[in-house]
């Protein structure tokens, strides 16, 4: 005959099961209305490629294993992290209501886990600081000390030089050759990152007139000369601005409207070869966790493409995205004087290494 201090204990532990079971079966249907929410998991399509496709973000949870387990390591990238202004979801109020009815985030698996485990609330989490030392594939460069004085280090270039933000030029383009606001836009990095000693060419060279559809052409030779002239060049960003609505382009950062920034991979086809794809590929993820921790919000995110871009070319060439049509230019100036902040801190984290 069982004693009262064991149908005691047999009770306690026939209601933490219960419990636990009422707990997973909530977090399951946060998981299961977080797959349905297509709208906020779907990533818009950019004009600048034919090949882009939507993809859906997965749930936190289980980025938390990819990152865990390197067995687990998916081959595309998570959608960033959309903004919502002032809305309470549905989401946010199951949230709520089953941390406040029994103390668990049922949004961070850890604190699912500490009620079963209590000994994993005294182990504290240390924050990791990214740095290229922690990245696989992450090609060194240069030193700033090496490269003579007054070479520059950073080189920007326009594919779609003519591309502009309608509040301020009134179309998506400049017609006929003409500079769009996208150079100014670039401008602002390269003034941000002279006010580091970083210096940067910037190429204005017009490579979408008289032909569009062979930008890409006009503008491989263009990298070519940049490169072949400046071997002083550690980097290379092709700058252009997506195609979509302001609402899904914009964050707020450090209380400032700023235009989001999206950073494209490309890794090439058969038939277009591009060599360098995983070392562009962990340059982009260096500078996408650095945005996300120094400006959280600013990152659209890294897309992957089945295409070269030029970026076959170097090995640290990336094409960035800065807001849409319908963001203005000084959002997108704002955005890429934050950008070059990270770019700073990149560069000079390679200095002391």
């Amino acid at each position: 005959m069982l004693t009262r201090r064991a149908r005691h204990q047999a009770r306690n532990l026939w209601h933490k099961k219960i419990g636990f079971a009422i707990l997973a079966m909530l977090f399951l249907g946060v998981v299961m209305w977080q797959g349905l929410n297509k709208s906020q998991d779907a990533i818009p399509v950019s004009a600048n490629s034919s090949l882009k496709q939507g993809e859906f973000g997965l749930p936190q949870w289980r980025d938390i294993l990819f990152s865990g387990i390197p067995g687990l390591i998916r081959t595309t990238d998570p959608k960033p992290v959309v903004i919502v202004k002032n809305e309470q979801n549905v989401q946010q109020l199951l949230r709520e209501t089953v941390r406040l009815l029994i103390g668990v985030d049922i949004a961070d698996i850890r604190s699912i886990l500490q009620v079963e485990l209590p000994l994993l609330t005294k182990v504290k989490s240390v924050p990791q600081t990214v740095s290229a030392m922690t990245l696989p594939n992450f090609p060194k460069f240069e030193k700033k000390e090496t490269i003579p004085s007054g070479k520059p280090l950073v080189g920007l270039y326009y594919t779609h030089t003519a591309e502009s933000y309608v509040p301020n030029t009134g179309a998506t383009h400049k017609p006929g050759g003409q500079l769009g606001d996208i150079v100014d836009v670039g401008g602002a990095l390269a003034k941000q990152l002279g006010t580091y000693g970083i210096s940067t060419l910037q190429n204005t060279t017009v490579n979408d007139y008289p032909s569009f559809m062979k930008a890409y052409d006009a503008s491989e030779v263009t990298v070519r000369k940049m490169i072949a002239e400046n071997p002083s060049i550690q980097m290379y960003f092709d700058i252009h601005r997506d195609a979509g609505k302001k609402e899904s382009h914009t964050a707020m950062v450090n209380g400032i409207e700023v235009a989001k920034i999206k950073i494209l991979v490309c890794i090439g086809q058969q038939d277009l070869v591009q060599p360098h794809w995983q070392q562009n590929h962990a340059f982009a993820k260096l500078i996408d966790a650095k945005l996300n921790q120094r400006f959280p919000g600013l990152s659209f995110g890294i897309q992957m493409e089945n295409w070269r871009y030029n970026q076959h070319l170097h090995p640290r060439a990336l094409l960035l995205e800065v807001g849409c049509q319908e963001n203005t230019k000084e959002e997108a100036q704002r955005a890429m004087e934050m950008f070059g902040d990270v770019l700073a801190e990149i560069i000079n984290e390679n200095n002391i290494q």
